[in-house]
């Protein structure tokens, strides 16, 4: 059996040798600054993703979620320690970018100047890909996204949040990443629009055969969602396991007391 990641107590969470590992982070750790106002971000993270699941990163703000979405991303190098791909030949082979990363904020990534067609089309332009090719299959993303085609002439500020979370995705998904990565995307919805997003990447992940880092502050939102989690407290995992298990039966002091006093709720 291979190992998965270290949890508070130093037991480790297992991976079958028949399942197959997309990405491993080693010792990986990130700090700012120097001195007295040297801050560490993540501390020594060790973890592993598998093809074709949800995993969800959960922990309140601060906790080090999202710079360490953005290590995987590539947006930030690591202080220390290693991020791996290990499927990387097969996947540019395929055509298929590694990773695409959705920001709770999806302003961060649409231009408010362009129209949907041309910020969903972008991606697949920089590609090469011919403009009558990448208006087809501009128009099939965001009937999978479950928008309307009259989106495609509006621009993001003539949208609501759900709608500019939606065309973000789609954005994502023109390069068909293997790996999605979630960071805190329904935070800002409303009860129902969040299920619907929800319920869209869990569809998309079955069709499409990939992966999410699902991150979030919010317990309840895991539940029948991700395949396995883990569970961040200042820079470190503190427990990880089937999100199940831990959702029922968490075994750190920290994720026992977080789901006592609501603090995901």
């Amino acid at each position: 059996m291979s190992m998965d990641m270290q949890t508070e107590n130093g037991t480790q969470a297992e991976i079958g040798e028949n399942e197959r590992i997309m990405l491993e982070l080693v010792g990986v750790s990130k700090q700012f600054g120097s001195g007295k106002r040297l801050v560490t971000a993540v501390r020594d993270v060790s973890l592993r993703l598998r093809e074709n699941e949800v995993y969800a990163l959960i922990g309140e703000s601060g906790s080090g979620k999202s710079t360490m979405a953005e290590m995987i991303a590539g947006l930030q190098k690591p202080t220390s320690g290693t991020i791996r791909w290990l499927a990387a030949a097969e996947q540019e082979a395929n055509g298929r970018s590694r990773v695409q990363l959705v920001f709770q904020n999806p302003d961060r990534s649409l231009n408010p100047y362009w129209k949907v067609e041309e910020l969903v089309a972008e991606p697949l332009l920089l590609r090469r890909v011919d403009r009558a090719t990448a208006r087809k299959r501009v128009e099939e993303l965001l009937e999978r996204v479950r928008l309307p085609r009259a989106l495609l002439d509006r621009r993001p500020g003539e949208c609501s949040c759900g709608q500019k979370q939606r065309i973000a995705i789609a954005r994502a998904l023109a390069v068909s990443p293997a790996l999605l990565i979630a960071d805190e995307i329904t935070s800002a919805l409303d009860p129902k629009t969040e299920a619907d997003i929800l319920a869209l990447l869990a569809s998309l992940k079955a069709e499409r055969r990939m992966s999410i880092l699902y991150i979030t502050h919010r317990l309840e939102t895991v539940q029948g969602f991700a395949d396995r989690l883990a569970v961040m407290k200042d820079g470190a995992i503190v427990e990880a396991g089937e999100a199940e298990e831990i959702c029922t039966r968490p075994r750190s002091a920290y994720t026992r007391a977080l789901l006592a006093a609501g603090l995901f709720a």
